[in-house]
């Protein structure tokens, strides 16, 4: 009976991993193909125009910068696929990105759109101008555990 009962419970932990693997796999693609599209728009001013109604400079390299943030958002939202060293050389990458003058402004316009924790995460740990838990590393292996719930 114990034999039973612990092989349904690896059965609903396995399943559960599996459809967040097939998430992030699916988000990754997503972004694959949004990617995709914006640098065709991008390179080309009459796809950029009919997009946005303006193929100046400055809305390519608006759309540019939301790319780089959009990119820093699924990394952010895949972190407990790194280890905690891996992370926290990320989470440096992201602060050396997110300190550049005209990427720092970009977000101050537009943070708004996007989602509450990586927003917290950007101002907490990039930013520092937040109080409150670290995100700097991925959660433990018991801290996982705790998170999961079938589904």
């Amino acid at each position: 009976m114990i034999s039973v009962v612990v092989a349904l419970l690896s059965l609903a932990v396995q399943q559960h991993w599996t459809r967040q693997q097939a998430k992030t796999d699916a988000r990754a693609k997503q972004y694959d193909r949004t990617t995709s599209l914006l640098f065709k728009a991008i390179d080309n001013p009459d796809l950029l125009e009919a997009i946005s109604g303006n193929s100046g400079e400055d809305q390519r390299q608006r759309r540019f910068r939301q790319i780089w943030i959009n990119h820093t958002m699924v990394i952010f939202d895949q972190r407990r696929l790194f280890t905690r060293s891996e992370w926290a050389s990320t989470v440096d990458d992201i602060r050396d990105f997110m300190s550049n003058p005209e990427i720092r402004r970009h977000w101050t316009q537009h943070e708004e759109f996007y989602a509450p924790d990586f927003r917290d995460f950007l101002n907490r740990e990039i930013y520092g101008e937040k109080k409150g838990d670290s995100v700097k590393e991925p959660p433990s292996a018991d801290e996982e555990s705790d998170q999961l719930s079938p589904t």
